[in-house]
């Protein structure tokens, strides 16, 4: 029974008017930047990679899926839904258009994210609740970032491996960061970087700036470290 309240719960989903106008922003977009749109994809059953991050998990739909390559680099975009059950027990539906870029040479990074201060905390509670051994490492900064940055975002991630995500992030960096994509989030881990976009409505030049600026932060990253 549950996996036909699964199905049923997928195809109401599917049909629903704002799926399908943010699946022809999808598919527009995704012709436009080169990528192959692969509509609605089943993550116990389809063959292809998920997209994991933060918003992973084994409830999750994904109902638009694109792939491709962009500016040298592997992309991935998704436009994905949940059902997330809050420190109230209330149960909060939740959508999400994920860029996710995979690195070609940073290795060994530690696990960082960065929160979008005053932006729609309940997006990503899920984060702070299975992810509550990292905490906000700003203030164990060493050099001087931009203030912009800091109002802007924290930056989660193990304290002991704070200076490392610290190195992650040039000065000129973390300026550029604050310009460029707030109010989204940004995650890295396990040699991917992932940029959600929660604006319930989505458009194709926000798709397009956030897929370049992603592209671009996974270049810096992947520039040898200075020390």
């Amino acid at each position: 029974m549950a996996g036909l309240g699964g199905a049923i719960r997928r195809l109401l989903r599917r049909n629903s008017p704002l799926v399908r106008t943010r699946g022809s922003v999808m598919r527009a977009f995704a012709r436009k930047a080169g990528l192959v749109y692969f509509g609605s994809v089943d993550q116990h059953g389809d063959d292809h990679e998920v997209i994991r991050g933060l918003t992973v998990s084994t409830s999750h739909i994904d109902t638009h899926y694109a792939v491709g390559a962009y500016d040298g680099y592997d992309v991935s975009i998704v436009d994905r839904f949940d059902t997330i059950t809050g420190k109230d027990g209330k149960d909060v539906d939740h959508t999400w258009a994920i860029i996710e870029v995979t690195l070609q040479g940073l290795k060994s990074a530690p696990h960082v994210f960065l929160y979008p201060k005053g932006h729609d905390k309940d997006s990503y509670q899920k984060f702070f609740m299975a992810s509550s051994q990292l905490q906000a490492v700003n203030g164990m900064f060493l050099r001087d970032h931009d203030a912009e940055f800091h109002n802007r975002y924290d930056v989660f991630a193990l304290p002991s491996r704070a200076h490392e995500a610290e190195d992650l992030f040039p000065e000129l960096s973390t300026q550029m960061i604050a310009a460029r994509f707030w109010p989204h989030a940004i995650e890295i881990l396990d040699g991917r970087v992932y940029v959600y976009i929660t604006e319930h409505r989505l458009v194709e030049t926000v798709l397009g700036a956030t897929l370049q600026s992603a592209v671009w932060l996974a270049e810096v990253l992947d520039q040898p470290s200075e020390d």
